[in-house]
This record gives structure tokens, C-alpha cells and sequence, in this order.
């Protein structure tokens, strides 16, 4: 049996006990530090700090086992999951500033964390490829805790930056991305700005790290499960309540809310769910913000047979009478005043010169696109007369 310790960053959160024969935590966790223990431990506005509790967070930060293509990687490394691959790991991520030590081990985060450390790449190679790896090498990397089912790599740029590298599934993803944070720079929307790579002849989408070393980003996931649910409100408005009970300004919530909201209408977004929109937490100083707009490659029709601007079923704001759509949630907008729709006039046509520059659809196909964000740009602007 061993005694470890979850930190955050250079605080201890957590003590709990762990049974090296069965690979589990045994009993119920010693609470050390409430504010800054990890989200998943707080349920409801109550503490879970239980055994299964503690093994559940330490799972949620493998790779996810729906990720393309992990099956070929962890037979590569004759691996049995992906949670086995982070057990080679301290748990550290460039998401958080969570880790895991020994009660009675050396070790500070200063000499081992992500943000200021140089890493290995050979495991973000292997995930990120195509091809079969069956070398030896450290698994001790951000690789291991990064979410998400698209592959992805970490890698440091040449001036020290993290860079998040990731390839889609058609192909179109890195290319959406990079239109997303174009059109999010027109309507003056802060976002994470992408830019356009090739890896292994395939078009990746490139994005520097959104937070510093004292920062966390906490999902709309966390923050709702954190939190009482008040039946009262409508899902929008009990996301607003979750992100404010954990100290971030309600006024920025909701323009953070309208501004994916009113771009994923534009890029006609399929995939906005609640582990892709966020808060931005300090560890130190606790403040809170709504992390910039990030995570739209899902768009434009991608890897869909017909270009149509038929509604549809979409995440992740719902109502309880109807079924969420599309158009539903346009009409969630609230200040359409923050907004100059005069920029979007030329938009559509940006849109489908920058589809043609990648050869990755017929012409034919680009000029359907570039009718139907004409018609969403009118719709929107409809949305935004009916709310006048």
C-alpha cells in the first residue's frame, strides 16, 4: 500500500491510499486543499473523494479509447489500454497543472512539469502516424493525458512554445479550423488562432497552447457536474450559473456563449459539446474566465454526402419541449450588438477560395458551400431582426 498525493501544480489537493497489487485507490480520499483539488471531485455542490472516485478522475485522463487508430498504437507498444500507458506517466498534462506523486518522494514541479520542461516526442509521433512503431521510448510526455478522438501531437516550437498538432478524419478539419478562427477574427471574437501544417501528406491544423503554466481549463462538463442543478433554467442558462459559482463574470459567459453560438451557425458545426467549450482557471489566484473560442473542425458539410442547409439535430443546448436544432439554437443569441454583420458580406466567397487552395473537393462541391453560408448569413441577420 501506498500513500499518494494529487497535486495542483505545487499544492496538494488529495491524499489517498493506493493497493499496488490491484492497481486501485482503497477508501476515501483525505481532502487537503478544497479549492484546488480537481473538479471531478466536487459533485453537486458535495465532495466525492472516494475510492472508485479517485480511480475514475485517474482514468478520464488517458487518452480516450474511441481515439483513431489507438488500437494499432497500444499494440505497437504491447500495451492492454490507454490508462496503462498513462500509468508510466505522472499524469501531467498541457491542459491542467494536475499530477500525481508519492507521499514520500522527492520530486517538485518545477523539474517535471509540461509547460517549462522539454519532452519526449516519439509518443506523439506514434499517435499522430499512420505507420506501425514497435520501438522502445519514453512515455512520459502530454501525449498520454491529451483528450479527444481526433489523433494529436504535443511539440515545442522553435521559440518554446507547446504546439498542439492535429489531423482530422476527411481530411477538411485542419482547413475548418483555420477558417473558424479567420471568421471569429472578423467579428472580433477572441479565439484560438490555427494555422495549416502537413504531416505524413495530410493536412494538419496547428495551434498554440491557450494557457500558461498557472492555468487550467475546466470544461463546461466540469463546471456543470460541479454545481446543483436548478431545474428552473434552460440548459444555456444553467451553464451561465455553473461558470459564475466558479468565479467567472457572467457578462463574459454570456458573449462567450454567444460567440460559438453565432459561429458555429456561420460554419454549420455538428460537434459543439460540452467538453469543447470552457472556463480559464488560475491555480494560484483562482480567477476564472471563459476560454476563447476553440474545436470547430467538424463543419462545412465535412465528410457529409449532400450540401444542404436543411435543419438539423445538433449539441449541446437543448430545450425541454423540443429537440435541439440548429436553428433553435441561433435564436439562443442574446446581444447581436456586439456584432458588425457587415463583415460577413464577402465571407462566404473568402470561404470558398480558401476550400479551392487545398484541392480536397471537386469545385462543384465548394460552390454549394458557398451558396448555403450566403443563405446562413442572411438567416442569421433574420435572427438578429427578430430579436431587435
Amino acid at each position: 500500500m501506498r500513500r499518494r498525493i494529487i497535486m495542483n501544480r505545487t499544492h496538494e489537493t488529495l491524499a489517498f491510499d493506493f493497493d499496488e497489487r490491484t492497481g486501485h485507490a482503497v477508501g476515501s480520499a483525505t481532502v487537503l486543499d478544497a479549492r484546488r483539488m480537481p473538479p471531478e471531485f466536487t459533485v453537486h455542490g458535495k465532495r466525492a473523494v472516494y475510492a472508485r472516485r479517485v480511480d475514475a478522475w485517474w482514468r478520464g485522463r488517458a487518452i480516450p479509447s474511441t481515439r483513431d487508430g489507438i488500437a494499432r498504437v497500444l499494440a505497437d507498444l504491447h500495451l492492454p489500454s490507454t490508462v496503462h500507458l498513462l500509468d508510466q506517466t505522472r499524469g501531467l498534462s498541457l491542459s491542467d497543472q494536475y499530477w500525481v506523486r508519492d507521499m514520500d518522494e522527492d520530486v517538485r514541479w518545477q523539474d517535471v512539469n509540461f509547460f517549462t520542461n522539454p519532452f519526449p516526442e516519439q509518443l506523439g509521433y506514434a499517435l499522430l502516424s499512420e505507420r506501425s512503431s514497435s520501438h522502445r521510448f519514453s512515455f512520459d510526455a502530454p501525449d498520454a493525458s491529451t483528450g479527444g478522438d481526433l489523433p494529436k501531437r504535443w511539440t515545442i516550437g522553435d521559440d518554446g512554445t507547446r504546439l498542439l498538432v492535429k489531423t482530422g478524419r476527411t481530411g477538411q478539419e485542419p482547413v475548418n479550423e483555420l477558417i473558424a478562427s479567420q471568421l471569429a477574427g472578423r467579428l472580433g471574437i477572441p479565439a484560438v488562432r490555427y494555422s495549416l501544417g502537413e504531416y505524413e501528406n495530410r493536412p494538419v491544423s496547428i495551434c498554440a497552447e491557450m494557457l500558461t503554466d498557472t492555468q487550467e481549463l475546466v470544461s463546461a462538463w466540469q463546471a456543470l457536474g460541479m454545481v446543483k442543478h436548478d431545474n428552473r433554467l434552460s440548459a444555456r442558462d444553467q451553464w451561465a450559473a455553473a461558470a459564475r459559482a466558479l468565479g467567472a463574470d457572467g457578462r463574459q459567459v454570456d458573449d462567450a456563449t454567444d460567440d460559438w453560438l453565432l459561429v458555429d451557425w456561420l460554419m454549420r458545426n455538428t460537434d459543439r459539446h460540452y467538453n469543447n467549450f470552457a472556463l480559464i482557471r488560475d491555480t494560484e489566484t483562482l480567477e476564472t474566465r471563459p476560454a476563447p473560442l476553440f474545436d470547430t473542425g467538424a463543419s462545412l458539410w465535412a465528410g457529409e454526402l449532400r450540401v444542404s442547409n436543411a435543419d438539423y439535430q445538433t449539441r449541446p443546448f437543448y430545450t425541454t419541449v423540443k429537440s435541439p436544432t440548429a436553428r433553435r439554437q441561433l435564436h439562443l443569441i442574446r446581444d447581436w450588438d456586439r456584432y458588425d454583420m457587415d463583415v460577413l458580406d464577402d465571407w462566404p466567397d473568402a470561404v470558398a477560395q480558401r476550400l479551392n487552395e487545398y484541392g480536397l473537393m471537386a469545385e462543384s462541391r465548394v460552390e454549394q458551400i458557398r451558396r448555403m453560408l450566403h443563405d446562413r448569413v442572411h438567416q442569421a441577420r433574420q435572427a438578429r431582426d427578430q430579436r431587435a
